[in-house]
């Protein structure tokens, strides 16, 4: 039992360095907490909710793997290695295949002029659901650059 709570501990240690560590992981998140809020605007069947959980979750896996893999490699060598750049770029790319695709998923799920007419009109019915919208959004942007607005001259991802 020790093993697995021990188990559970280093995981989510791992998304907390994440976290702290990968812009790009940030982004994702903010994202992700976007889509599944705005998602209740379309009462989304149990098979087009599930599409959005595993895609949000292939994005944030394959984000987490790359910040892994550039952890590995950063600690293998200092000096410039065409293998590892090209782990980098295979990783990266791997991120940004599955981004594209979470795009195009989102197009497909989301694209509705009647429902963005309703989300339209919900926010700026009421003033102060334009205000909260707008505060998370500058807490969303405060929280994916939080690093690069507090620590200078840090290594950036």
């Amino acid at each position: 039992m020790k093993k697995l709570i021990f188990g559970f501990k280093n995981a989510i240690a791992g998304i907390v360095f994440c976290i702290k560590t990968c812009r790009n992981f940030r982004i994702h998140m903010v994202f992700a907490a976007y889509v599944l809020y705005f998602s209740g605007f379309y009462e989304p069947d149990t098979a087009t909710f599930a599409a959005l959980i595993l895609t949000i979750s292939l994005v944030l896996v394959l984000e987490a793997v790359n910040c892994a893999l550039e952890q590995v490699c950063n600690a293998l060598t200092t000096k410039y290695n065409l293998m590892i750049k090209h782990a980098k770029d295979a990783a990266a790319g791997a991120v940004l295949i599955s981004a594209v695709f979470a795009v195009i998923v989102g197009i497909r799920v989301f694209y509705d002029p009647t429902v963005l007419a309703q989300i339209y009109n919900y926010f700026i019915s009421v003033p102060i659901r334009a205000a909260v919208l707008i505060i998370t959004l500058a807490l969303s942007i405060i929280f994916i650059f939080y690093k690069d607005l507090f620590k200078s001259g840090k290594q950036k991802n």
